[in-house]
């Protein structure tokens, strides 16, 4: 019975002290991230990007689809063979284009990472200084918790810290 009393009541000094050494803050990375001047500036130069993926691929399918509309035409007159080759070409034609767009959407992803990586590490450095400066052990993300105090919650901190009003 003694040893178990013992080992209730140091198992209570162990809970005490590892709580008392943790400090949990919480901070809205999406409220830091999408006021962030660099995001804005992103978003605009990728907003760009896309627009002219699109217009090359909106130029190559309407290409296509005067190339088809000429066959579809022309192949009354044409001899079996040509019109075999033509019809060929098309196909092809049709493939490269679907390729294209594959290419196009993983051309703007890298983009994406490209310019928001950066972004994100700045961010994410300015979370580690705050907390740091503050003597947060922890930072949870403040939309996966329910209830925290207010005074825990470090987001407008990283704005100052970043320069955001």
């Amino acid at each position: 019975m003694k040893k178990l009393i013992f080992l209730l009541a140091a198992l209570t000094c162990f809970i005490y002290a590892a709580n008392a050494q943790t400090k949990l803050a919480v901070v809205s990375t999406d409220a830091i991230f999408n006021t962030m001047p660099e995001t804005l500036k992103a978003d605009s130069l990728l907003a760009a990007y896309q627009k002219g993926l699109s217009e090359t691929y909106q130029d190559q399918q309407n290409e296509l689809n005067t190339a088809y509309a000429k066959f579809v035409k022309d192949s009354a007159q044409m001899t079996p063979a040509v019109k075999e080759a033509k019809r060929k070409d098309l196909q092809e034609r049709i493939q490269n284009l679907s390729g294209k767009e594959q290419q196009f959407n993983k051309a703007l992803e890298e983009e994406k990472e490209k310019f928001l990586k950066p972004i994100k590490e700045k961010m994410l450095k300015a979370i580690q200084d705050v907390a740091k400066e503050n003597g947060y052990t922890h930072v949870a993300y403040k939309d996966q918790l329910i209830v925290f105090p207010q005074a825990d919650d470090i987001t407008d901190k990283v704005k100052k810290k970043l320069g955001i009003k």
